[in-house]
């Protein structure tokens, strides 16, 4: 099983939201809360989209045997 790149991207991304909150003026911190949790919805949401997608196997030896 591997996961691509697209669900890593807005796992740092919505790290990033989680690191700006420390400068973010207090009356706009919960933008940064939004975003970081869209963030996490959509790498969770790209994350099981790719582990469940049925990928032909890579091994020679498995496509002889279907």
């Amino acid at each position: 099983m591997r996961i691509g790149k697209r669900p890593f991207f807005f796992l740092g991304i919505a790290g990033v939201f989680l690191v700006l909150l420390i400068p973010t003026p207090a009356q706009f911190r919960w933008l940064d809360v939004a975003m970081a949790a869209l963030g996490l919805v959509w790498f969770l949401l790209l994350s099981l989209e790719e582990l469940s997608a049925r990928r032909p196997p890579t091994d020679p030896a498995d496509r002889v045997r279907r």
